[in-house]
């Protein structure tokens, strides 16, 4: 279970975790990916809304928090973080950066989100990508 300081981050979110980015599109879902996940209780890693802010998700009390420095991410940030990941396989296309002017950021949040859950690499205890 999460808990939440202030209000409820607006689901899906992609959440950077030492580089192996992930997605959720609920907190079921999220909650789930982070018990199967090797997690350092003393970081802190950062979560984007579907809305473009920025939160910060804190292992130890297992909380997220809209108090964080980075508070608004672009398309060409999310982008970055997607196609930089760990845990992607050799074979996935990257996402494209060109033409970011026409399109809204909520399509490519979306395009990405659905990639990242498409995608069989998780993070083990090592901090190699596993299979499911």
């Amino acid at each position: 279970m999460l808990n939440y300081l202030f209000r409820i981050p607006k689901y899906p979110v992609i959440c950077d975790i030492d580089g192996y980015v992930v997605a959720a599109k609920s907190e079921k879902s999220f909650v789930k990916y982070l018990s199967e996940a090797s997690l350092d209780p003393e970081k802190t890693y950062n979560l984007i809304d579907s809305t473009a802010e920025g939160w910060v998700f804190v292992p130890k009390h297992m909380f997220v928090s809209p108090l964080t420095f980075k508070k608004h991410w672009t398309k060409k940030e999310i982008i970055s973080i997607f196609n930089d990941r760990k845990n992607s396989s050799s074979e996935e296309v990257q996402y494209s950066g060109k033409s970011l002017s026409s399109k809204r950021f909520d399509r490519i949040f979306e395009e990405i989100v659905d990639l990242l859950l498409t995608s069989t690499a998780k993070p083990s205890a090592a901090g190699k990508t596993a299979g499911p």
